[in-house]
């Protein structure tokens, strides 16, 4: 022991000295504080880190650099963007219509199929993406007995091959990075089969009972927060509230008044409009529409391009660049064409003018588009969409089953090792693109710039923990316990770790952090690194207690109308069984030594 711990400080002192170590640390911990605040877009956050570190010299231009070109990180890029096509077939119009049966625990078999499945090959962020607005409008269930189940059941799919998640592909990177063998396309199998499998009976027997049924809209609490100005020449003004009829309004309620810098709440009945006043209600969707006929008052942010004939329904992404701003420092209306209506942000109640609403991650906004609104190129990297994203170009059903026959192609030949996946994604995205199935404009569009930029730098604040000794620092200190119970200890500790980050800061970012420490543990224990590796990645996806450590509980959210305790009390035993799971089987399939 005492010879492995001395290779190791060694390596961590290869290119940053271990005075650093401690640096590093404080930096990484102000990283997770900020994640976990969820206020500053990630993006920022990690960039910003990364660039930090080199710039303190603690990593040299070239692994920089190639942490942002990285074969994983690549490889990642080409598969999202041939989801671009993927995402015209007729699947998904095929799946809304046969997924939802009148049984719930038959729907629920149901998911487990085809959302399993679909999440195995393609990404499961995507699959949900894809599959939201049917969840919620589907005619036999309440979303809220749906949508949480589909998010689940499409994070244990992920688990079942390199390509159901990017934190997969991301692990597969970091292990290139660090000079080790990478893993095979069909390596997480062997324990994702039995995660799907478990996991979904937990939801059979727990869900129907666990998961809130939607009350009406009597009494269920308003969903929208959303402002109306009173114009200066409004018939309201000098009337009471009770006699202006904004006390008899279906499905809205008056909450408050902002009137110069003041705010008036709760609202008098008896209280009189003054011009320019603000009104803040709380509704549900068709509130909008209703406010819209208000005599004498105005909807923020609508000009004479934007129409709220024309609404749409969307959730704020982790990765969104409007996350940390409000409405007017991201000057919105011009950057989308679209003006915010309204706000949702699960049961918290908005206060305060609707443009100073500071955005988070997980909001859910109403939006009033204009004409060029789903062509503009930052879309996908800002927003979810819950009303239907409409299809350009969707592909026929010969087209469907080339453009899905090929990609099994591309994922078969990988995993016969006949050709790697990069080279074969590559070649699939160009004949996509050949035969008219994408244009070099849509993949542009299409390109996930920012997930990238996060991917690249969480790569390079994962090598500065290695290189100065941050990784080694943390087995020492935080890893005594477990190791004292050998390999099969440290593997679990290196699992509970990843588990208890992915619940905190996103699955990415967890996986990408936790992998030095789980590189550092195996070999100071002389042990086999790849279920160290598996650790970590199952781990990272492991995040069922909370809406915000995974994107797919982000996007179901607001739309499924959950409060947090709804993540508890429903994911508490989903993860329990997913993480025994993991810790018996891992082990034997793949020996710690």
């Amino acid at each position: 022991m005492p010879s492995a711990l001395a290779d190791i400080a060694h390596l961590g002192n290869e290119s940053v000295g271990t005075s650093a170590a401690p640096w590093v640390l404080v930096a990484i911990l102000g990283l997770f504080v900020l994640l976990a605040h969820n206020r500053i877009a990630p993006v920022r956050l990690f960039l910003t880190l990364a660039a930090g570190f080199y710039l303190l010299g603690w990593i040299d231009l070239e692994r920089f650099l190639q942490s942002y070109v990285n074969p994983a990180v690549m490889t990642l890029m080409l598969l999202l963007l041939v989801g671009v096509v993927l995402e015209k077939t007729t699947w998904v119009r095929t799946l809304s219509r046969h997924l939802f049966h009148t049984s719930l625990r038959q729907t629920y078999a149901r998911m487990g199929l085809w959302v399993g499945v679909s999440s195995a090959f393609l990404n499961n962020t995507a699959v949900v993406s894809g599959l939201l607005s049917a969840a919620k409008n589907n005619p036999h269930h309440a979303p809220s007995k749906v949508l949480m189940p589909m998010s689940y059941i499409a994070i244990f799919g992920g688990t079942l091959t390199l390509v159901g998640t990017s934190t997969h592909l991301i692990l597969n990177g970091l292990l290139v990075q660090a000079g080790e063998a990478p893993l095979a396309l069909l390596d997480f199998l062997y324990v994702g089969a039995a995660l799907l499998m478990v996991g979904l009976g937990v939801i059979l027997l727990l869900a129907p009972r666990l998961l809130p049924e939607q009350k009406d809209s009597v009494t269920q609490p308003p969903a929208y927060f959303m402002e109306a100005k009173v114009t200066s020449g409004s018939p309201m003004i000098g009337k009471t509230v009770q006699n202006a009829n904004l006390r008899q309004l279906q499905s809205v309620f008056l909450v408050e008044i902002i009137r110069g810098e003041h705010v008036l709440a709760p609202v008098s009945p008896s209280e009189v409009i003054q011009p320019n006043d603000r009104l803040l209600f709380s509704g549900d969707m068709d509130s909008a529409m209703q406010l819209k006929t208000l005599p004498g008052v105005t909807l923020p942010g609508l000009v004479k391009n934007l129409s709220t004939d024309n609404l749409s329904e969307v959730v704020v992404s982790h990765n969104a660049v409007l996350v940390g701003q409000t409405l007017k420092s991201a000057n919105f209306r011009n950057k989308f064409n679209a003006a915010v209506i309204a706000i949702n942000r699960g049961q918290e109640r908005l206060t305060g003018k609707l443009g100073d609403i500071v955005l988070q991650a997980g909001d859910k906004l109403l939006l009033a588009t204009g004409s060029d609104f789903f062509g503009r190129e930052n879309l996908s990297k800002n927003f979810y969409f819950v009303t239907p994203r409409p299809i350009s170009h969707p592909l026929s059903v010969a087209q469907s089953v080339l453009a899905g026959t090929g990609f099994l192609m591309v994922l078969l030949a990988s995993a016969l090792d006949w050709i790697n996946l990069f080279s074969g994604l590559l070649v699939l995205i160009g004949t996509f693109i050949a035969m008219r199935w994408a244009s070099f404009a849509e993949v542009k569009r299409r390109l996930p710039m920012d997930l990238i930029l996060i991917i690249g730098s969480a790569l390079v604040v994962a090598e500065v923990m290695r290189t100065s000794g941050a990784a080694q620092l943390i087995v020492e200190t935080a890893m005594p316990f477990f190791m004292q119970h050998g390999a099969w200890g440290a593997f679990i500790g290196v699992y509970l770790l990843t588990l208890v980050l992915t619940e905190t800061v996103t699955n990415n970012a967890a996986a990408a952090l936790v992998f030095p420490v789980a590189l550092a543990t195996a070999q100071t224990m002389d042990a086999n690194l790849v279920p160290f590796v598996l650790a970590v990645a199952y781990g990272a996806s492991a995040s069922f207690l909370t809406p915000y450590g995974y994107q797919t509980n982000l996007m179901v959210y607001t739309p499924g109308q959950y409060r947090f305790l709804d993540y508890v009390r429903m994911g508490l035993p989903v993860s329990v069984v997913y993480s025994v799971t993991v810790l018996i089987l891992t082990p034997l399939v793949f020996p710690v030594y």
